[in-house]
């Protein structure tokens, strides 16, 4: 539903609450296919729109603060920096959201499915665009008409059963009947159509009718929520969980996309360290299992066997046969009355030396068994482990789980590059939970951990968070500054999760850069804050 006409309705009427009367500081882009606007709100706060093209996992999200742009992105559309925002509206029957600008431009975010992209507009034109700008440029904009707004029709056909009937039975039985309510709900989509039919008793006019009411006052008055079901991405709605959904409601859409873009980043962040490990683990087994299957007929210690075998019987034959060519053919001691034994020799050597290095020959070769075996076995091992870990990672069946079982550290034994088999790789000393792509949050494990992590790990500039009056986890979180305040919410959201009071309602969570903690040397384990902020947040897994 992210990019559905009624999330982006109540998205817009929130987002005209926060920002009408406030100015637009500016816009850039720093990820490929997604453009940020800065604002600067009527009450002096700092929020950003985050839009994101092209992609089917995101659609539009906020954060607090300002993340000024890097030294290397342009700016885009600089010549509205510090206009002001006169207000903000979708379009009654598009799904194409306006952020009117009080010079007479207007920034359109049409947020279509597969061609997403913020229009510069004025006076029905398009004067520039944050995609294919040189190809719409001077073109004329277009939006969608319609002689009631799709609020207003989808509610008169609410209120009227035999409207509803009629418009249904216009469009003629022949025509299936998923086709007929999409072509007659203005706004519908083929998964709200979808929802509708599974909710009503059967295709009377009468029980469609009373399914669509329900749905249609969901969407009026919506429960947004974040849905986390276990081996399944992330999923937004604006309609009440069903009983056994693990999900989170809000009472905003904007704060519901926002949790959802943040699950559906790691989602995807997961999945591509799961793709890459997998990657890796399959490669590995690939070339251990060749390795195995290199050496299956070539067995050292039967080589040393006979080789062996043919001392003893150069040694029991001195003096009874004479060495002509490259052979010999001596009796067979082993097994009297059997023919005789032919045995390769060297020139130049006569039968004892020949024997002597034949001997010399098994003793190598059984040292090469004895090598091959240890070879074998720490083979088998690391393939039980590898193929131990690629089961783990196909069975991980929720963030958590897939992101310990990456966190773990690499299988023992030598490595298929025959590294040395006693040198092991550890597993990282901290938790770790990305929050943006830029920005990391550390979690410490235990006591000692939470030492190490604020002394030692952390640099004076990055952030320490820690729930107020609570034992619980230090978490430092990096690459993020004091005015980044919507990753630092989130971190300390995480932050009240990891203490004693993560069963809380709210919790209070101190924030300050680590150059002012000082080491508590009356009570081991605390600390001495000189400067902090305290938020008041909902402990939120992250």
């Amino acid at each position: 539903m992210l990019r559905n006409y009624f999330t982006l309705y109540h998205a817009a009427a929130e987002l005209h609450e926060r920002l009408a009367g406030g100015y637009l500081f500016e816009i850039h882009s720093q990820q490929k296919n997604e453009i940020t606007l800065a604002f600067v709100t009527p009450d002096g706060g700092h929020l950003q729109l985050i839009a994101t093209v092209r992609s089917p996992h995101f659609s539009l999200y906020t954060r607090e603060g300002l993340n000024r742009k890097s030294r290397n992105t342009a700016g885009i559309m600089s010549q509205l920096n510090e206009r002001q925002v006169t207000g903000v509206a979708i379009s009654s029957a598009d799904r194409q959201i306006a952020f009117t600008l009080d010079d007479g431009h207007a920034l359109v975010l049409r947020m279509f499915s597969a061609e997403t992209n913020m229009l510069l507009v004025r006076e029905r034109q398009i004067v520039d665009a944050f995609k294919d700008g040189r190809k719409l440029e001077n073109t004329p904009f277009e939006e969608t008409e319609a002689d009631v707004p799709y609020f207003r029709a989808l509610e008169q056909l609410a209120r009227d059963g035999e409207l509803f009937r009629l418009k249904l039975e216009e469009r003629g039985a022949d025509e299936p009947l998923d086709q007929r309510l999409l072509s007659m709900l203005p706004g519908f989509d083929r998964k709200l159509v979808r929802r509708l039919l599974a909710i009503s008793e059967d295709d009377s006019p009468e029980s469609l009718h009373q399914a669509f009411v329900a749905i249609f006052y969901d969407l009026a008055s919506p429960t947004p929520c974040v849905i986390e079901n276990s081996g399944q991405p992330p999923v937004f709605s604006l309609f009440t969980p069903t009983e056994g959904d693990e999900a989170t409601t809000f009472e905003s859409v904007l704060d519901a996309l926002n949790l959802y873009s943040r699950k559906m980043y790691r989602h995807l962040h997961l999945q591509e360290r799961a793709g890459a490990a997998r990657r890796e683990l399959t490669a590995k087994i690939g070339k251990l299992e060749k390795e195995l299957n290199a050496s299956a007929g070539h067995d050292p210690e039967e080589i040393s066997q006979r080789n062996e075998r043919y001392g003893h019987l150069l040694t029991g034959a001195i003096g009874a046969v004479e060495l002509y060519g490259a052979s010999v053919t001596v009796p067979n001691l082993f097994e009297p009355g059997s023919p005789g034994v032919t045995i390769p020799v060297k020139r130049g050597l006569n039968l004892q030396e020949n024997a002597a290095w034949y001997f010399t020959q098994a003793t190598k070769n059984r040292k090469k068994a004895e090598a091959q075996k240890l070879r074998h076995a720490e083979l088998r091992q690391e393939l039980d482990a590898l193929r131990h870990k690629l089961a783990e990672l196909t069975e991980a069946d929720s963030p958590d789980r897939l992101q310990r079982v990456l966190e773990t550290g690499k299988s023992p034994g030598r490595t298929a590059s025959g590294k040395n088999p006693k040198q092991k790789e550890t597993a990282p000393r901290f938790r770790t939970i990305p929050i943006s792509d830029r920005i990391t949050l550390y979690i410490g494990k235990n006591s000692a951990n939470n030492e190490q992590l604020t002394f030692s790990f952390a640099k004076p500039d990055d952030i320490w968070l820690h729930a107020r009056g609570a034992s619980g986890s230090h978490c430092i979180l990096k690459g993020a500054a004091m005015h980044n305040a919507s990753e630092i919410r989130r971190a300390a959201e995480i932050a009240a999760w990891h203490s004693a009071a993560k069963h809380s309602e709210l919790v209070p969570v101190i924030c300050t850069q680590k150059k002012y903690l000082k080491k508590d040397r009356k009570s081991p384990g605390n600390v001495i804050i000189e400067r902090e902020q305290v938020l008041m947040v909902k402990p939120i897994r992250e």
